[in-house]
């Protein structure tokens, strides 16, 4: 018989509860050391994506997922948070078509320019699986870009939110 099997059923359970504190007190003290002294996280990358097209470094790239099943349309994450410089890359998950549309009732004034001036306002359709959209937001003004998402689901709305450096 171990020794663990032959202690008294309150000692084990002792014992129980008293690894599971020191395990418990472990992780926090990690991470509580982790959030303060650690440097802060890489930005969004895409190895790939930044060869292809010669983005530097030191601009994140976010990735928004889209993908959907019958009437339902998935937009992952529904809201980025970008900085001016970023790169914003949709790509498609499924077999769908889908459209990425700018609310451009709820863009004011130099954010709706911005889109226009850069050509991204009416971005083209994504069609197969693997298809991606890449957005820059070099020189992008400050504020929220609400989007949609239509195809053959019903239309998703999105959010990249563009904030101080």
């Amino acid at each position: 018989m171990s020794p663990v099997a032959s202690l008294p059923r309150a000692e084990g359970a002792r014992r129980s509860t008293r690894a599971r504190r020191v395990r418990l007190a472990a992780v926090a003290v990690a991470c509580v050391g982790w959030a303060c002294e650690g440097p802060p996280p890489p930005p969004p990358s895409d190895p790939e994506l930044r060869a292809e097209l010669g983005i530097p470094d030191d601009v994140a790239i976010h990735r928004v997922d889209l993908s959907g099943r019958g009437e339902l349309t998935r937009v992952l994450p529904a809201v980025t948070e970008a900085r001016p410089g970023d790169v914003v890359q949709f790509v498609v998950l499924d077999n769908r078509v889908h459209l990425l549309r700018f609310a451009e009732d709820r863009i004011a004034g130099p954010r709706l320019e911005f889109l226009r001036e850069t050509s991204q306002d009416r971005p083209p359709p994504l069609v197969e699986r693997g298809a991606r959209l890449v957005l820059t937001f070099e020189g992008a003004p400050q504020g929220s870009y609400h989007f949609r998402i239509e195809g053959n689901g019903a239309p998703v709305a999105g959010e990249i939110r563009v904030t101080a450096p």
